[in-house]
């Protein structure tokens, strides 16, 4: 792995057209994105796997939820009712388990953890908070914050 690409700062003028790319259709082939950065197939394969081995890139899906049956998403705060490293590694770790949870952000501010929720209807909300939160011994508060549209999704950073 090349260590230049640790830091996203020290990527080249190349590295950085190949991510925007990406990011604006990432189902060019290689052949394609090779030519559209000006470089030959080859060396364009040598540096995408550097750039993913170095966790640049990340391979992802981004799935529609409406188009999937995701007919409710919500933001959930959590406070803890201590912000200790195991009750915080507990809390997580519970969290991955439970598919519902489409991203998890730690956070610093009024709240501990900021959650997205991804599910079919209201009721399954109801449901996931009351059955599965409620487990959670370690749970302060939540707060949510229905998601009503998402004009702009995008999904990487433009470098």
């Amino acid at each position: 792995m090349d260590d230049r690409l640790g830091r996203a700062s020290e990527l080249d003028k190349t590295d950085r057209r190949i991510i925007r790319l990406l990011i604006e259709d990432a189902s060019l082939s290689n052949n394609q994105l090779a030519e559209r950065v000006g470089l030959s197939p080859a060396p364009l394969s040598r540096r995408l796997a550097r750039l993913q081995a170095a966790g640049i890139i990340r391979h992802t899906v981004l799935v529609d939820p409406k188009a999937a049956g995701i007919g409710f998403q919500a933001y959930l705060e959590v406070t803890l009712e201590r912000t200790v490293t195991r009750v915080a590694d507990r809390f997580v770790d519970l969290v991955r388990r439970m598919p519902e949870v489409v991203e998890c952000h730690t956070v610093a501010g009024d709240f501990d953890f900021l959650l997205k929720i991804a599910v079919r209807d209201v009721e399954d909300y109801r449901r996931l908070l009351w059955s599965e939160f409620e487990r959670i011994a370690e749970i302060k508060t939540l707060r949510s914050t229905i998601l009503l549209d998402s004009p702009k999704l995008q999904p990487g950073v433009l470098l």
